[in-house]
């Protein structure tokens, strides 16, 4: 509510700004009895004009940025303006009329101007567009802006002469103020805090300049509005012609406006490029003009000569020139569009100078594009969902999309983002993007080749370091506690030489025993290691001989037809079979396992039932029921372990019969 009352307030003030202004010029040009030659000659008219259209500037935007300090810092230009153009017309006024108040209107007159002339040179460039500084260098340079202003409205406060020279032909004598006292230091600090403030424009003139180039969209259109109020003033200041000074102003005003309320109202980069191709293009033409003259006045002095050859070379230079600046600007504001070759080098710079961060060499390329596009994004939606992309998206910009095709398949998306909010991609700017797109559509399609190559690399070595692990465990499981059982059965033959000789042999059927079945261990390790083996009955059968020697009854029931299974899936229920025959043997205490295969068209079953111990659960350090898991799943099946009521275990795997990629 306050923050409303503000507004309201600060509105109010600058309709009474725009108020003094009209009154003040009316009491110059009415009562005061001054022609309107006389007022444009002194500026007394453009001074009127700039107060109203200040104070018209103020109220757009108190109105519709309230919280914008620039609308405040307006505000204060108006208010300095029309109290100048207010205060010298009711002194001019009082030498016609009967109005009190001479010196007292006078004196404000003399000063109030001063921190317009120097806060709207420097102050208002370091605020806008948002009314906050955008570094702490442009804080330094507001804050020396602030002081400049300070000391020049002590000293034109104070000193006599701009008091005196308020009101044109008549003498008011001292300054009410200091009555003509302290003059050498007040010319001091006038030529002191004029020279900071001229300083601190020009510095601020480079400081926004840079900003310009830098900046991004939006901010870089509102700049763009800023350029084209602010540059005219300067380029047609040293005419010092009133009426062209007037004219500059109120469209100066306006930009202003146009900037900070609604910059994206027109297409400022059109509004630019044309003013800079005609603004060179007329200076150019002007200073052939008086440069051929020149020239030729030295040759022939009189006549219409020099004024027929300089039309003459007017001429020859306007078409050249104009195609040039056209080119020019062109690529300076809209980018490569015109150029396609130069376009296709910045995308080839791109590619050559990809380093070891973008092997594919795809953002590079993209950068090439949004720089040869002065497109503030470039982004390619690739068709695994991955994004890569430049720069950064503004909300309501519009978007081009082009689809991205590679040997007749579908690889992605190209969007080129448009260079504003109201910027659309003309026809030319979408045939380059389309002309880009190839290019592009390669680098998309190596940069996916390169990502599944490192995908599979992964998976590669994800696999060994799976296979790394299952051999650690069962070389921990199987070959070690064996090993440690023969060094045991070898220490007691050893110890029963002595003693108990006749309990050698015995012992060392058991230690025969053991290493038989380290034997059989080691050897299945090598079969894994080594190719696989298709023959899935085959293998079975083998495993089973093996079991069975050791005085385990295992029964294998199969089909007469052999199995067809993928030999990925042979591989897979091959290891499963034989893991859970070893769990059953050296962990269950079967003395009892049936296998079972089942080959249908679409799956493959193998089931392992013994009647152990039921142990079904994973032992604490062990791998091998979450390695069938694995290998099951590895391949698309499922593997269930459960224990039979009564005692026993159930280990079924189901494995399709066809893998898919």
């Amino acid at each position: 509510m306050q923050h409303r009352q503000a507004a309201r307030a600060g509105i109010a003030l600058a309709v009474l700004s725009g108020l003094l202004s009209v009154v003040g010029f009316w009491l110059a040009w009415g009562p005061g009895e001054r022609s309107l030659a006389g007022l444009l000659h002194d500026n007394t008219l453009n001074n009127a004009g700039n107060g109203v259209w200040i104070s018209v500037l103020a109220i757009v935007l108190l109105r519709l940025r309230s919280d914008n300090r620039l609308g405040w810092l307006v505000l204060a230009l108006a208010l300095g303006n029309s109290v100048t153009m207010f205060g010298s017309g009711w002194a001019l006024a009082s030498y016609h009329l009967d109005l009190p108040g001479r010196a007292f209107f006078a004196w404000w007159a003399a000063w109030a101007w001063a921190p317009a002339f120097l806060l709207g040179s420097s102050l208002l460039l370091l605020l806008y567009p948002s009314g906050r500084t955008v570094s702490r260098f442009a804080h330094r340079l507001a804050v020396a802006s602030l002081l400049s202003s300070g000391g020049l409205i002590v000293s034109m406060g104070l000193l006599d002469a701009p008091y005196d020279s308020v009101v044109v032909g008549h003498d008011l004598g001292h300054n009410p103020i200091s009555h003509g006292h302290f003059e050498v230091p007040l010319v001091v600090l006038v030529i002191v805090s004029a020279a900071l403030g001229g300083v601190v424009a020009l510095l601020t003139w480079g400081h926004t300049a840079r900003r310009l180039w830098r900046a991004d969209s939006p901010e870089r259109e509102q700049l763009a509005w800023l350029a084209v109020a602010v540059v005219p003033e300067l380029v047609l200041a040293p005419l010092n012609a009133p009426w062209v000074e007037f004219v500059t102003n109120v469209l100066t005003a306006v930009a202003l406006a146009i900037g900070i309320v609604r910059h994206q109202l027109f297409d400022i980069k059109l509004v630019v490029r044309s003013g800079l191709v005609y603004g060179t293009l007329t200076a150019l033409s002007v200073g052939a003009y008086f440069g051929v003259v020149a020239l030729i006045t030295t040759v022939t002095p009189s006549g219409p000569v020099p004024t027929l050859f300089a039309v003459a070379a007017v001429g020859l230079l306007v078409v050249p020139a104009h195609r040039l600046l056209q080119q020019f600007f062109g690529r300076l504001v809209y980018g490569d569009r015109g150029d396609p070759i130069r376009a296709f080098r910045r995308v080839g710079e791109g590619m050559r100078t990809a380093g070891s961060t973008n092997p594919d060499g795809l953002r590079p390329m993209l950068a090439g594009i949004a720089e040869a596009l002065r497109s503030p994004r470039v982004a390619v939606y690739d068709a695994d969902g991955f994004v890569t992309e430049v720069g950064m998206g503004m909300n309501g910009h519009p978007e081009h999309r082009v689809p991205l095709e590679y040997a007749g398949a579908h690889v992605g998306e190209l969007v080129v983002s448009g260079r504003t909010e109201r910027d659309r991609l003309g026809r030319a700017d979408r045939r380059l993007v389309t002309a880009l797109s190839g290019p592009v559509a390669a680098a998309v399609h190596a940069a996916r080749t390169a990502r599944e190559l490192g995908e599979s690399r992964a998976r590669v070595l994800a696999v060994r370091e799976a296979e790394r692990t299952r051999l650690r465990a069962d070389l921990h499981d199987g070959v070690g506690p064996s090993l440690s059982g023969i060094s045991l059965g070898l220490e007691a033959a050893i110890g029963a030489v002595g003693t108990s000789s006749e309990r050698v042999p015995e012992i060392l059927e058991v230690v025969h025993r053991e290493v038989d079945s380290l034997v059989t261990e080691v050897r299945g390790i090598i079969d894994d290691l080594g190719p696989a083996d298709v023959d899935l009955l085959g293998s079975l059968r083998g495993q089973v001989e093996a079991v069975a020697a050791s005085g385990v009854v295992v029964h294998l029931r199969h089909g007469e037809a052999p199995v067809t299974a993928p030999p990925s899936v042979v591989v897979a229920a091959q290891r499963i079979a034989r893991e859970a025959l070893s769990n059953a043997v050296r962990h269950a205490g079967a003395s009892r396992i049936e296998v079972c295969v089942e080959d249908d068209p679409d799956r493959l079953v193998v089931v392992v039932r013994d009647d152990g111990c039921g142990a079904a659960a994973p032992r604490p350090g062990g791998v091998g029921l979450s390695s069938m898991r694995e290998r099951a799943e590895a391949v698309g099946g499922t593997l269930s372990i459960a224990s039979v009521p009564g005692g026993g275990t159930l280990v079924r795997a189901v494995l399709p019969s066809v893998v898919t990629a």
